[in-house]
């Protein structure tokens, strides 16, 4: 057990996902599952008056399978030097009973990466192969000491199977617990760095569940003051911005999916803002969420009013040109009639008046055709009356030198 505890406190001391901590947290591990072994020796297991066994492959098994063959190592280390420091005619075989623990759980673990991770069977594969390897140590040993594993056997055999198949359940689950805070903590991070506000919420009940730094900046809330409220309570309170809300949500608890475009969204101060949102309701474990993701629009807005701003000036510049070429052409005629008709006549005469008075309107008409044609922007005349607005062709185009 308080190999268990220790090997759940270097998940916190060091993170083997990160550089460089991988090897702190197997040499650690490693050192400490050695030392229990040694313990575990020296606190040996009383059968009978004379006989006694220990568990001293069991934590090297264990960090072994967990870890792999470098930490299994690691921890057979220390049991082995004191086996060979006790001495006896027993020392090879002890040597070999923890090392051969440390490669039997090694290779179990690399079979166990193969097939999508540790499991229950490889905990129990463990314990068998180290128990029939610890037979084969006594076998080895000579006649006494096979004739007295023939009296240990069940106790060993119980030893390896709680000590390595349970224990392993526990320290899988402190792995499991490591792996699932490691991608809390990515998932947070990931969610924090969005572009877009991020609120998820219960899509039964409404209740705000999580959100992002952005939904925080951008709607003036800490995340404290929205986490647990419904979020019903910060829609708009005018009718018919909030009924823009309620069709959204009802859409995606129908659809799955529902997008939105120029939604009113209430700040903290009272302000509301127009955004783009995106909602959708997924299922997790019985339990339905739903996703909103919001985005201010006001620059998709400005884009779009830019886009149509062109399209307008285009079509303006287009009918404008066309006009003008068609202008022209009979405005010439009529200038040129005109100045032959004015060398006819007589300075001062009242047709001379007239005519002098017909060439100023045509020069008039040929400056709004130049100007026509030199179109840059949209600008209008203000309505007077029940007269509409219309071009102001003079602040519309550029100037003429």
């Amino acid at each position: 057990m308080f190999g268990v505890l220790f090997y759940s406190y270097t998940y916190q001391w060091f993170t083997p996902g990160q550089a460089g901590q991988r090897r702190w947290h197997v040499l650690a591990n490693g050192c400490l599952f050695g030392v229990l072994a040694v313990v575990l020796m020296i606190a040996r297991i009383q059968l009978t008056g004379d006989v006694y066994i220990d568990a001293r492959a069991v934590p090297v098994a264990l960090i072994g399978l967990l870890e792999g063959w470098p930490a299994g190592l690691l921890a057979a280390i220390l049991p082995a030097a004191y086996r060979v420091w006790l001495g006896g005619p027993g020392a090879p075989a002890g040597v070999l009973g923890v090392v051969g623990a440390a490669l039997i759980a090694g290779g179990v673990h690399a079979w166990a990466r193969r097939h999508g991770g540790l499991g229950p069977r490889h905990a129990f594969a463990v314990a068998g192969l180290v128990f029939a390897w610890t037979f084969t140590t006594f076998v080895l040993v000579g006649p006494y000491a096979r004739e007295l594993f023939g009296r240990v056997w069940f106790p060993v055999l119980v030893a390896h199977v709680v000590g390595v198949g349970f224990t392993a359940r526990l320290l899988y689950d402190v792995q499991d617990q490591a792996r699932l805070g490691a991608e809390r903590a990515r998932f947070r991070a990931i969610l924090d760095e969005a572009s877009d506000a991020i609120r998820i919420a219960d899509a039964d009940t409404f209740e705000i569940i999580d959100i992002n730094r952005r939904d925080c900046r951008l709607s003036g809330y800490h995340r404290e003051e929205l986490i647990g409220h419904d979020s019903r309570t910060f829609w708009p309170q005018d009718p018919e911005e909030r009924s823009r809300h309620e069709a959204s949500a009802a859409e995606a608890r129908a659809r799955g999916i529902a997008r939105a475009f120029s939604v009113p969204y209430r700040t903290r101060t009272g302000d509301t803002i127009s955004v783009d949102s995106t909602r959708r309701v997924v299922e997790h474990q019985g339990r339905r969420y739903e996703i909103i993701m919001f985005r201010e629009a006001a620059d998709r807005e400005a884009a779009e009013a830019a886009k149509r701003d062109a399209a307008e000036l285009r079509a303006v510049t287009l009918l404008a040109g066309a006009a003008a070429h068609e202008i022209n052409n009979p405005l010439a005629v009529v200038v040129g009639a005109l100045g032959l008709l004015e060398k006819r006549l007589a300075n001062g005469s009242e047709e001379s008046t007239r005519v002098a008075q017909a060439m100023g309107g045509a020069s008039r008409i040929r400056d709004i055709v130049a100007r026509m044609t030199h179109i840059t922007r949209i600008e209008s005349t203000p309505e007077i009356g029940h007269l509409p607005p219309i071009l102001d062709i003079r602040k519309s185009s550029e100037e003429i030198s």
